[in-house]
């Protein structure tokens, strides 16, 4: 088969590559989504039938609208229960929604890709592309597991204990394009201590390690984010409330972070809701008036803070500078001055254990990388892929601009320090007015009374079905005991998500029985909430 003068088949066993592939990687791993790109006749489609297991998921793409509409044909004929699901390039967004569906199964670890024909000659990026990007997707759903592994049922309960002050407090959107004056973002970088800000005609947004930086030079801050779920954020803010009596920054609390920090802050917190997970559970908080909306999870309290910044600004026309995210550190160093790591290491030096921190430039997994002023810096792979990250998400951002003079680059364009200086002086006035206002008032305050009402019901109904089996009082014998379970817990992916298996329900006995443990802890947890 000849298309646009290229040969698409070996002329004398139009067959022989594409058999020769398929023996090559026979039998195919079950843990192996195969991508067959440019099918055209879809030789060896019958041998990869029988190289793959029954269940296999088979995704073909064809970049040529021509080619694919041929391979349809041929589909039509060869593939009579429909195992094969084609796209064209026009449907990339079709195809990517299966893939995130597909990844989330659990099922898959990598992919293997079947090239068909030589059609996939005449766009080879683009086939390269999709690949990189089907791996890429099946990656971060395990990177994501690892991460609730750890972390997931500590963002569920610090979400229950939040409940009754997330109904009382304010929200990000009810303060969206309410500032006028510049922004200024400050990370906890070294690039802040060479940075001189203005304490007035700009709004001031500080990361949660960034506050005592600040207050010690004198700055109080306009906002604080705080996004860490741990006890080690509390170092932050010790100290912070003499150092603002009377005048306390707005916090900006996702509803997974420490509780005790928003307590903190009375009067003066205004939540946003990062959404950890695909949960049922969390979209309940939506559905419910309780979360007007889910921000991106950014998983950077840095990415986090310019995303809040940008919601902030009336519009385009505002600037918003950034510093202190610099994702690197200069050997001896990891922060900058007065943040609570940099106090602690200062605190307890002696003549053997320095203040400078020179261990953290020479663990395994640090490595070199180039800083914006043209030295070199110590980084490590997680804040790099933050850096990957900022760059990805605000690209082309107008009036985004970074003065920090340190760091790994961004992708912003850089400014001078004056420009925030002149942009702070032109707008003081207007700055003292638009941005001193209170956090303004909740729109609802039983949502989360009857929610936690609702789960409370659910959790002894469950823990009822798995003591008592087919004799409890809740059992709803319309269903199965199985299925009562089941549908019982898909709406509260709380109990298992931090389970090694937890991307997926079961009803396997082992399964119950953590779950059984996990109803306890968060009925533990309601009750807590319902006390205040």
């Amino acid at each position: 088969m000849i298309y646009k003068n290229r040969p698409l088949y070996s002329k004398y066993d139009p067959e022989r590559a594409v058999l020769s592939l398929i023996q090559k990687n026979t039998p195919v791993d079950p843990a192996s989504l195969i991508l067959v790109f440019s099918p055209c006749l879809c030789y060896g489609l019958k041998e990869l039938f029988a190289a793959a297991d029954k269940e296999a998921d088979i995704i073909a793409l064809e970049a040529d609208e021509k080619l694919c509409a041929v391979a349809r044909d041929r589909l039509t004929v060869l593939d009579r229960e429909g195992r094969v699901r084609l796209f064209s390039s026009r449907e990339l967004a079709a195809l990517d929604g299966l893939l995130r569906k597909l990844a989330s199964t659990g099922r898959y670890r990598r992919v293997l890709r079947l090239d068909f024909s030589a059609g996939t000659a005449f766009a080879p990026d683009f086939y390269g592309q999709v690949a990189v990007a089907a791996q890429e997707i099946i990656a971060s759903f395990w990177k994501n597991q690892i991460t609730l592994l750890r972390m997931g049922r500590l963002f569920a309960k610090n979400i229950f204990q939040n409940l009754p002050r997330l109904s009382v407090s304010a929200q990000l959107y009810q303060l969206g394009r309410s500032v006028s004056c510049p922004i200024l973002v400050c990370g906890a970088g070294e690039s802040l201590d060479t940075t001189e800000i203005s304490g007035k005609g700009c709004f001031i947004i500080a990361v949660d390690a960034a506050l005592p930086a600040l207050l010690s030079r004198g700055i109080r801050p306009d906002a604080v984010v705080s996004l860490e779920s741990q006890m080690v954020i509390q170092k932050a803010y010790i100290g912070a409330a003499s150092a603002v009596a009377g005048s306390p920054p707005l916090l900006f609390a996702d509803i997974t972070s420490r509780p005790s920090v928003p307590r903190s802050f009375p009067n003066r917190t205004v939540f946003f809701a990062s959404k950890y997970a695909e949960a049922s559970y969390l979209d309940r908080l939506v559905g419910k008036g309780i979360v007007h909306d889910y921000i991106a999870p950014l998983g950077s309290v840095g990415l986090a803070a310019v995303s809040i910044a940008l919601r902030l600004r009336k519009d385009e026309g505002v600037p918003v500078f950034v510093t202190g995210l610099d994702f690197s550190y200069s050997v001896g160093r990891t922060h900058a001055s007065g943040v609570p790591h940099a106090i602690q290491r200062l605190s307890t030096s002696c003549r053997i254990s320095p203040a400078e921190n020179y261990g953290a430039a020479f663990v395994p997994a640090s490595l070199p990388v180039p800083s914006k002023d043209g030295s070199q810096m110590i980084s490590i792979k997680s804040m790099t892929g933050y850096a990957e990250d900022f760059r990805h998400t605000f690209a082309g951002v107008k009036n985004l601009l970074d003065i920090g003079q340190t760091g790994l680059d961004l992708g912003l364009p850089r400014a001078e320090n004056e420009s925030l200086l002149e942009a702070a002086d032109k707008a003081a006035e207007e700055c003292q007015a638009s941005c001193g206002q209170e956090a303004p008032a909740p729109q609802a305050k039983d949502a989360a009374t009857a929610f936690l009402a609702e789960e409370k019901t659910a959790l002894l109904t469950i823990k009822d079905l798995l003591m008592h089996g087919d004799e409890s009082q809740r059992r709803d014998k319309t269903l199965s005991l199985n299925e009562q379970l089941s549908a019982l817990l898909a709406g509260r992916e709380y109990l298992y998500l931090h389970f090694p298996d937890g991307y997926r329900v079961s009803t396997d006995t082992a399964f119950l029985k953590r779950v059984r443990a996990e109803v306890d802890f968060f009925l533990k947890q309601i009750g807590l909430a319902e006390r205040g």
